[in-house]
């Protein structure tokens, strides 16, 4: 503007603070500051208003509060700027709380923001509390108690709220259909988002995204292939979230030239895009390609995260690479900053287990920081199976048996291990063992 000669306005300057708030910029905002002080519009109300809600944005909360106790004349749009300053990340309940209670008038964003902070510190009963007492709910109450729930893992209760909905818009629908996909209850996300479609509800690019992830959770290369067609038929934008849940899900369900020809869509791969490439790649049986996309993403300067090295190190198993596992493992902490864990420990004993390299593989399971994970030990007790290794394999069956007492699998996998070495009556004794652990629910007890 002032290149125009154009001079900010009490009508314009809450627009600039906006875009700063937006932007996390609080430098331009001080600016702004500095010069609606000298102009002499900091005395207008919503001007007022704009920049106590920027510098909450901005996680300045303490310039925040001085700007809003030096207003001579408040409404509640800036008492709720002040509250979602404190209550925004969840950090500061107390304050949120003081501020909350002092309000001498209350509207629903006031008693949204309040579920808000309670819900982003996990909370989740101090939030439910306030939700309950809100005297007039809308769609936005109802659906961030729903998120809440969802992000602590609390899905049926997030279902049975959502139920109890006395009406549902877009965005409840999304939240409920993704709090499915991100639990992995891919098969209630898919039939939730078939009664979404059956009220005459349209999708969006946010919705597709959470459907495009169960759609891949479940590996079915048909319900891929509708799924894709859905996103193209209805107009779906193609943003970079929804190309990136393509790219997974076409990668995961078979479709690698559809994976990759969606991945040449995105204009900035990030690393979410080039992991799903990898991961899907890794996964269906194409491990020399998944490393080269991941050459590929180190040439572009792209840090790679841990669930990236997820990918990296199980292409190396499939592909028997043991020494570039090896060298994988390694550069995590050293190059990356990245602790392994337990899916890593995984891959690498697979990777050692599948080369043979038992003792060694051993030795890697029993060195986990926080004890053997069941990860580790089922893939160490398939490499025993492989090289019918009995004595490394009733070592770890019996951690196994304890971390996973009615796991079918890891006693199946030992009783063949006996049988093939010719050893039946241990093999009975396993299969037995089971029987009454599945049906008893025993705890553990001698088996050998």
């Amino acid at each position: 503007m002032p290149a125009f000669a154009v001079a900010p306005d009490n009508f314009t300057f809450p627009y600039l603070l906006n875009s700063c708030a937006s932007l996390a910029d609080p430098v331009a905002g001080s600016e702004l500051h500095s010069r609606l002080f000298r102009s002499g519009y900091l005395r207008h109300l919503p001007v007022a208003n704009a920049l106590v809600d920027m510098y909450g944005k901005c996680a300045m909360l303490s310039t925040a509060r001085r700007v809003f106790d030096e207003m001579s004349v408040r409404d509640i749009v800036s008492h709720n700027a002040l509250l979602g300053a404190h209550a925004r990340s969840g950090d500061d309940m107390l304050s949120a709380r003081m501020v909350f209670d002092q309000m001498p008038e209350r509207n629903v964003i006031s008693w949204n923001a309040m579920v808000v902070g309670y819900v982003n510190s996990g909370d989740l009963d101090s939030g439910r509390a306030v939700f309950d007492r809100i005297p007039r709910r809308n769609m936005v109450s109802w659906t961030l108690m729903i998120v809440g729930y969802c992000k602590n893992g609390l899905v049926d209760t997030a279902r049975d709220l959502f139920d109890e909905m006395p009406q549902r818009n877009l965005v409840s629908w999304t939240a409920m259909i993704s709090g499915y996909a991100q639990s992995g209850r891919a098969n209630e996300a898919m039939s939730l988002f078939h009664e979404m479609q059956s009220n005459g509800v349209k999708a969006d690019a946010a919705t597709m995204t959470g459907v495009v992830s169960a759609a891949s959770q479940l590996g079915s290369a048909e319900l891929a292939r509708w799924v894709g067609a859905y996103v193209d038929q209805k107009g779906i934008e193609r943003n970079e979230r929804v190309l990136t849940a393509l790219v997974d899900m076409y990668a995961k369900c078979g479709y690698i030239d559809k994976a990759f020809s969606v991945f040449e869509e995105i204009r900035s791969p990030d690393a979410y895009s080039f992991t799903a490439l990898i991961n899907g790649l890794a996964s269906n049986g194409h491990p020399i390609e998944a490393l080269k996309v991941f050459d590929e993403m180190l040439a572009q300067s792209i840090r790679p995260d841990p669930i990236t090295f997820v990918g990296v190190l199980s292409a190396c198993g499939h592909a028997g690479l043991v020494d570039e596992g090896l060298r994988f493992w390694h550069s995590m902490p050293r190059d990356y900053g990245i602790k392994p864990c337990p899916d890593h420990y995984a891959c690498m004993v697979d990777i050692l287990g599948r080369a043979g390299r038992l003792a060694e593989a051993h030795e890697m399971v029993q060195s986990m920081p926080n004890g053997p994970h069941a990860g580790a030990l089922g893939a160490m007790l398939a490499a025993c199976r492989t090289h019918c290794n009995v004595k490394i394999a009733e070592s770890v069956a019996r951690e196994l048996f304890v971390l996973e007492p009615e796991n079918t699998g890891n006693y199946v996998l030992l009783s063949s291990i006996y049988a093939e070495k010719g050893l039946w009556a241990e093999a009975a004794g396993v299969r037995k063992m089971m029987k009454r652990r599945i049906a008893e629910k025993l705890p553990g007890s001698s088996w050998i």
